[in-house]
């Protein structure tokens, strides 16, 4: 019981921490992939692209 408890608290807090985006991420930097926990929302003149499983990079928005 105390296991589930503690592993509950575990997925809680994890996807707290994951979840917060109060900072927005610049021109080329990380934004997603497998295992990537920081914040996934890119800067206004920016997208998030998929490169591969492992990696999706902030690329400036086409005009």
């Amino acid at each position: 019981m105390k296991f589930t408890i503690a592993l509950a608290i575990a997925a809680l807090t994890t996807s707290t921490i994951a979840a917060d985006c109060s900072t927005l991420r610049p021109l080329y930097s990380q934004c997603g992939g497998v295992q990537y926990t920081g914040c996934g929302t890119c800067a206004n003149n920016a997208i998030c692209t998929y490169v591969n499983a492992y990696y999706s990079q902030c690329y400036p928005k086409p005009y």
